[in-house]
């Protein structure tokens, strides 16, 4: 049987100083039956809150527990109910804005029409199983974005562990990614040579850009939301990330930190700075309106032109994430280290994803390998050289034994006994 459920967002309203959210509630009755009624909910004083925002906040908080319990105590929800009346409405309190929009576009595009009337207790491994296998044969998507189709359903399963609406283990935790899907494309770094030829060449808002993308791996969201206040001309201190108009904290604890800046970078941004007036406040990188400029539209319109003059690839802002990594690693520097300049709190993260091995390294390596070979052939055949001046079957020979009838020592059969020296001439019998 379907089992309809209405999220409810609740009527807000503000009545003798104070601010009010209507919604419905069943109401139990003394005969034993229910009738669903309007109730109001206090959430405080309207001189508590300081803008409309925060009570919309306070609104949408607690219609969120509201809707959840309704939920939780129904054991014939369905796995779309549960996922849109709670789920999805869960990661926009609580995760960041990217994670909540990337979670709502894969369950829209990918798992919503294909549960069908599935009860979320009923939900079983073979049922993920047989979705993405589907999904893979249907839509040749690479294992990489099947990897997150499938996290996020297990996440979806984790959350209504923790609610109450499930119980048991995971159904996702055991779930293949299909062997035959598609297998990832290649991703990219810029080595040094080339960021300094996209610097020598970019205006100078590019530049600061890329600049301090390439030598300091900022994420694009860390790129947008730093501010003057940030940079003391040694040091930038990334502490928030802004993705479209939200702005966050870090993506990580780790994230929350500080990088060193170089000369190279300080002398760009400085420069940069002077040109537009000397801010002591405000975002750093903006197109004049003072607001987080939108660096994809820089990547596609300014960096992506200049780069096709160069015969350069435009790959991305975070091929310059990558690229420091690759390129501090290139010249030597530990795997800690470079986790620590790229802010990751795991290293295995680091050394997987984006350190890359370039191909001038590659050949550098390999000529190196040759270079060793040619020298062990040549200590191969400097010994095989000695050892033909020795006759390791027959003891030492003395100048008596072979001395010729006269009285010259033969050289040619003398083996030397241990410490003594070859001549390189005959010597005397006297």
């Amino acid at each position: 049987m379907k089992v309809n459920f209405h999220y409810q967002k609740g009527y807000l309203y503000e009545d003798h100083g104070a601010w009010y959210v209507q919604y419905r509630q069943r109401i139990s009755q003394a005969d034993g039956s229910s009738e669903l009624k309007r109730v109001s909910k206090y959430l405080g004083r309207s001189n508590d809150f300081s803008n409309i925002f925060e009570v919309e906040q306070c609104r949408e908080s607690f219609m969120q527990t509201v809707n959840r319990d309704r939920l939780s105590a129904n054991s014939r929800i369905t796995l779309t109910a549960f996922v849109e009346g709670a789920y999805l409405p869960w990661t926009k309190e609580e995760r960041r804005a990217s994670t909540s929009k990337g979670h709502e576009e894969i369950w829209i595009n990918y798992l919503r029409n294909r549960v069908g009337e599935l009860r979320l207790r009923e939900f079983r491994t073979v049922d993920a199983s047989r979705m993405l296998r589907a999904i893979a044969k249907e839509r040749d998507l690479t294992k990489t974005t099947l990897q997150h189709i499938k996290s996020v359903l297990s996440t979806i399963f984790t959350f209504a562990k923790n609610d109450g609406a499930f119980d048991g283990a995971n159904p996702v935790d055991g779930v293949l990614i299909p062997w035959d899907a598609r297998e990832p494309g290649e991703t990219h770094a810029y080595d040094l040579s080339q960021v300094l030829q996209m610097l020598d060449r970019l205006p100078l808002l590019a530049k600061s850009l890329v600049a301090t993308a390439a030598f300091v791996g900022l994420r694009l969201g860390e790129l947008r939301g730093l501010e003057w206040t940030d940079y003391t001309g040694a040091e930038l201190t990334i502490n928030r990330s802004i993705w479209r108009s939200v702005v966050n904290p870090p993506k990580t604890r780790a994230s929350r930190n500080s990088v060193p800046v170089i000369p190279a970078l300080a002398e760009i941004l400085d420069e940069y700075r002077r040109s537009v007036g000397n801010p002591e406040t405000g975002v750093v990188f903006h197109s004049g309106n003072r607001l987080p400029i939108n660096a994809d539209k820089v990547g596609r319109r300014v960096i992506r032109l200049t780069l096709k003059a160069i015969h350069l690839p435009w790959y991305g802002w975070h091929a310059f994430r990558r690229g420091l990594a690759s390129n501090l690693y290139a010249m030597g520097a530990p795997d800690k280290v470079v986790q620590r300049i790229l802010r990751h709190s795991k290293p295995h993260v680091t050394k997987e994803h984006y350190i890359k091995v370039f191909d001038r390294t590659m050949v550098e390596a390999v000529e190196r390998m040759q270079a060793q070979i040619e020298e062990l052939r040549k200590a191969k055949g400097d010994r095989q050289q000695l050892e033909l001046r020795f006759d390791d079957g027959q003891p030492a020979t003395t100048a008596s034994e072979c001395s010729t009838p006269n009285g010259l020592l033969h050289l040619s059969t003398v083996r030397p006994a241990d410490g003594q020296q070859i001549f390189s001439s005959y010597v005397g019998s006297n």
